[in-house]
């Protein structure tokens, strides 16, 4: 008998009240590990020099859709295990089925542990979903699954969801640690054994994290976070594993009566519902993985209810909210201790860029003097610690896609210069900053 942590795994032979492994507080929970899954696969593993290995190469299946392999790379890789997490109703058996219709590889295996047949081919039909090659099967025991799969034959097997998933030889109830840790392990070996394409769908937590302990994202070779932002109809796609291409890349979708729908042109989704007419906004390009999105920095600078102000923000981090606060008080002498300063990225949006450091320092000057900014001006720049504006990567595109919407003035670093004096535009003007005393002017 051994106490798991129910967060990340992590086992005791007593229970604990905080877990040494993840910190979490009152998360170990008995469980009985006399009993696990047996493996039937059998790989035969030898010790050889890496110049007596022959490489093979990856061989990648599109999914025919578009966003969904701009996340992934190039595609999904045979043999790979990808997780997809996101809230319960946010679109993840939409995206599932839109995947297992699209797949014209070979054949497709979509286990449903929540929903019926009937349910799926309902939904299927709804989003104008038809294949010959996609079997449907609602059992819910690996051993049935593993039968299934050997008598189909597929290249890609769709599990919706993981948590419904269960062996008899764990003697707990499915969705448990063992269960999820056992369940996944077994299928993950047998899609690598195999050599097909294997999805597992999972729920997150409250925290916003994938339900389970976090053995589960270390067996799989992606992990795909499937989100909601402001609009009730716009999804992100965001991957924080991938052993066969980047982590940076977003998929945006819209969410229809006709299923998933890529967005053509996301930036316009990002700034359709944006006020011109208040203070405390301006507008910066992020990149998201290739290509440039237009986003929108808020800022609201107000008394607090207490004798200190406090920083909130949302989709930037705070110790970049604090940084960007501690050099405007530094070289723009304005006193912010005693204020609340709350920072917003719109639409729900979550950025990293440096880029977007001139952004946040006018939306906050224009929160401070309640001035507006105009709505064709936007800016770009990474503020360094002595108040510099410096110069940013891959300026011609983001200014490019600023050109493309209409945007007639932009701020950006004094060393850009030459670097700008290269590029056509059509109705696009650049004004130059060498430190934030400059922006202080012009706003």
């Amino acid at each position: 008998m051994l106490y798991v942590c129910k967060e990340c795994g992590q086992t005791s032979p007593k229970k604990m009240g905080k877990c040494f492994r993840c910190g979490k507080w009152d998360a170990f929970v008995l469980e009985n590990n006399d009993l696990k899954t047996k493996k039937v696969i059998n790989t035969n593993k030898t010790l050889t020099k890496i110049s007596h290995t022959n490489a093979e190469k990856v061989k990648e299946f599109t999914t025919n859709i578009n966003e969904m392999d701009r996340v992934l790379g190039r595609g999904m890789v045979g043999g790979s295990t990808i997780l997809i997490g996101g809230e319960p109703g946010i679109g993840k058996s939409t995206l599932s089925l839109q995947i297992a219709g699209n797949f014209n590889h070979s054949k497709v295996l979509y286990i449903a542990g929540e929903e019926s047949p009937s349910q799926i081919k309902a939904r299927a039909d709804r989003i104008g979903i038809e294949s010959d090659n996609l079997y449907l099967y609602n059992g819910n025991d690996v051993a049935s699954i593993k039968t299934q799969i050997d008598e189909v034959e597929p290249g890609l097997v769709i599990i919706d969801s993981i948590h419904t998933i269960e062996s008899t030889d764990t003697d707990s109830s499915p969705g448990s640690i063992s269960q999820l840790r056992n369940c996944s392990q077994f299928l993950s070996e047998l899609a690598k054994a195999k050599n097909f394409i294997l999805i597992l769908v999972a729920h997150i937590t409250k925290e916003g994290v994938i339900a389970g302990p976090k053995t589960l994202e270390h067996l799989v070779d992606t992990v795909l976070y499937f989100e909601q932002v402001d609009t009730n109809d716009l999804r992100i796609l965001r991957t924080t594993k991938n052993r066969f291409g980047t982590t940076n890349e977003i998929g945006i979708f819209e969410m229809t009566e006709k299923g998933l729908v890529a967005s053509e042109d996301p930036t316009r989704v990002f700034l359709s519902s944006r006020n011109t007419t208040n203070p405390g906004s301006a507008i910066t390009t992020s990149f998201e993985g290739s290509r440039p999105i237009l986003v929108e920095i808020q800022s609201l600078v107000s008394n607090p209810l207490q004798s200190f102000g406090k920083r909130y923000s949302s989709g930037i981090e705070n110790n970049k909210c604090s940084l960007m606060v501690a050099i405007i008080e530094k070289f723009l002498s304005k006193k912010l201790s005693d204020k609340d300063i709350f920072l917003n990225v719109s639409k729900g949006l979550k950025i990293k860029d440096s880029s977007t450091d001139l952004a946040i320092i006018a939306s906050i000057i224009s929160s401070i003097d309640n001035k507006i900014i105009k709505k064709d001006c936007a800016f770009l720049g990474e503020i360094g610690l002595s108040g510099e504006v410096k110069n940013i990567n891959k300026l011609d595109k983001r200014l490019s896609e600023l050109d493309r919407l209409g945007f007639s003035l932009c701020y950006l670093s004094l060393d850009s210069k030459k670097d700008v004096s290269k590029i056509k535009f059509n109705q696009l003007r650049c004004e130059y900053l060498s430190d934030i005393r400059d922006l202080d002017r012009i706003i």
